[in-house]
């Protein structure tokens, strides 16, 4: 990766003054290259990964016989949600599920992302190919707003350093995959530009697209109300004040709240339970409960080793423990020393984590949390000997992860 970021250090803005559209691509010309080329090598080194885990040594006769394979490879999972969504839509609960008080599995997954890979489809691209077109262009986009994001805020080595720890994350794969975090991913990043920018409507926007994508990423609302609040400047009258910052706060909130509004709608027409998203998550063993509950559960599992049984989550159980932890402990870094906008994203996202009885792919939903990654790159910027450890921890894993995933066992 540092071979990447060497490369595209020649493409960093030049200086002097020059027409608005030369100016423009020499901000974006180090993020569109840095970005272009982190896609890349993300793809080229998973999907090796993932053939050789499914096909062993003879992958490359596979792929020379199968050139479909290249995509097959990632269809598991989720996958199949969201294509069914795509092509059928959501199907409304029957008359015995409603009797029986059960709700379609199609119910938790937001509209956003099979939207997207209909889109997709309709202008020439197969279903599965569809699925990792969207999710490559929406890490590209992601990139490039996160690259002119944390270059003005924590500089380009930081910067730099946040991409890497991205794309080596264990769980990273899901970025290219048929997946929904890298499209949600874009919208949280998009977001904070705009609002950083003083774009308030466009921010609310964009967050409710990530709530569309994602449901829980509604609490990107909160982090950019809190950006409202710090934004404000001393010295004005106080009834100015709050008509401009109730204004801002309303351009914010208001696209989100008529998102949710219309999807609990839908859910209410298809599943009579405006709250089915929700209340969908018992399907998985997910329940709503306090923290201790969630501790006594996880402590437990790790004590006896439960973790290593045959189950659907088994090992990746241990995963989600370690990056909830890790995330707690960002979270407190992040909104004492980064950006406090940015800790309370992290701590929103925390509470609903941890206000549940059990831990499910905790480690694939933060990747969408762009300031986790800021924290790390935070405390291994400046120490050489950490940013080892931490690749070493997160490329193993990765390879891990990614393994199992083609193989049809669950990975998060």
């Amino acid at each position: 990766m540092r071979l990447v970021f060497a490369a595209v250090e020649h493409a960093a803005p030049g200086r002097g003054r020059a027409p608005d559209w030369s100016r423009l691509w020499g901000e974006l010309r180090r993020p569109v290259a840095l970005a272009l080329s982190v896609c890349v090598v993300l793809r080229v080194v998973t999907t090796v990964v993932a053939l050789d885990a499914a096909y062993g040594v003879s992958f490359p006769h596979v792929v020379a016989r199968t050139p479909s394979v290249l995509v097959d490879v990632w269809a598991h999972w989720d996958t199949g949600y969201y294509l069914t969504i795509a092509q059928h839509g959501y199907p409304a609960a029957t008359a015995a599920q409603l009797h029986a008080g059960t709700l379609p599995n199609t119910a938790a997954f937001a509209p956003a992302y099979p939207w997207f890979v209909w889109l997709a489809h309709a202008v020439g691209f197969g279903w599965i190919a569809a699925t990792q077109v969207v999710a490559a262009l929406a890490l590209f986009v992601a990139l490039v707003g996160m690259v002119r994001l944390l270059d003005g805020e924590v500089g380009a080595v930081a910067s730099n350093a946040t991409v890497t720890l991205v794309a080596a994350f264990p769980t990273a794969f899901f970025l290219l995959a048929g997946y929904p975090e890298s499209l949600a991913l874009a919208f949280v990043v998009w977001a904070f530009v705009a609002a950083r920018r003083g774009r308030y409507l466009v921010a609310g926007v964009l967050a409710a697209a990530a709530a569309m994508t994602v449901f829980y990423l509604g609490v990107v609302v909160l982090a950019i109300l809190y950006e409202i609040w710090a934004a404000r400047a001393p010295g004005e009258r106080s009834v100015e004040r709050l008509r401009r910052d109730g204004l801002r706060a309303a351009a914010t909130v208001v696209p989100a709240a008529v998102s949710f509004a219309g999807w609990m709608a839908v859910c209410d027409h298809l599943y009579a339970d405006p709250l089915a998203f929700v209340r969908v998550q018992r399907n998985w063993g997910r329940h709503f409960a306090f923290p201790w509950t969630l501790v006594h559960h996880t402590v437990s599992d790790l004590v006896h080793w439960r973790f290593l049984d045959t189950s659907t989550a088994s090992v990746t159980e241990l995963f989600d423990a370690v990056t909830v932890l890790v995330l707690a402990a960002v979270t407190v870094v992040v909104f004492l020393r980064v950006r406090r906008s940015y800790g309370v994203l992290l701590g929103a996202s925390l509470c609903l984590f941890v206000f549940q009885d059990v831990l499910y792919s905790e480690t694939r939903e933060v990747l969408v949390l762009f300031p986790f990654f800021v924290g790390l790159a935070r405390w291994v910027g400046g120490h050489p000997w950490r940013e080892r450890l931490v690749l070493a921890l997160f490329i193993p894993s990765a390879y891990f992860l990614a393994s199992r995933f083609v193989t049809g066992a669950f990975a998060g």
